[in-house]
């Protein structure tokens, strides 16, 4: 009997709440993530614009690298200038596997308030001659939350680090 109420109880919840699936790259929310991811990595990244950074980084930012560790913003802000910017002929660029983002909106009873992104990224060195020096694949989950009509960057996860 509870096995059956459970069941029920649980086809009620998914039957009440609206199934969806990532948004088709022609969608006005792909493109808008897409537009924010290059704002975020072609940019700021590559480009070590940390004005543009601190637009798009949420103030409460949580950060996940899988060799890396956890950071907060004040500490991903001191990595970007220690790790990525301080070195401009020999930094690491990031670009954007095509094909591999998927983009979800999130809702709060049919109303935008964010996106799920993910992907795939590499990284190879300004520079750096490829097929010599080699380059890191990674996956990647952003969060992107919209506060007072700007999306920042609430929470990034960096992993699979080949």
């Amino acid at each position: 009997m509870k096995k059956s109420i459970a069941l029920a109880f649980a086809l009620f919840l998914c039957g009440s709440q609206t199934a969806y699936a990532q948004v088709a790259e022609n969608e006005k929310l792909f493109k808008d993530v897409m537009e924010l991811d290059s704002h975020l990595f072609d940019e700021a990244f590559n480009q070590c614009k940390l004005n543009v950074l601190d637009k798009y980084i949420s103030p409460d930012l949580e950060f996940f690298h899988d060799k890396g560790g956890t950071q907060n913003r004040a500490q991903f802000f001191e990595a970007i200038k220690k790790n990525i910017c301080s070195n401009p002929d020999g930094k690491p660029i990031r670009t954007l596997v095509p094909g591999s983002s998927q983009v979800f909106p999130l809702e709060n009873n049919g109303v935008l308030y964010g996106a799920v992104q993910m992907g795939v990224h590499r990284f190879d060195t300004k520079g750096a001659d490829v097929a010599v020096d080699g380059y890191t694949i990674a996956k990647f989950t952003h969060v992107w939350v919209i506060r007072n009509g700007q999306w920042q960057l609430k929470s990034a996860i960096s992993y699979d680090h080949q």
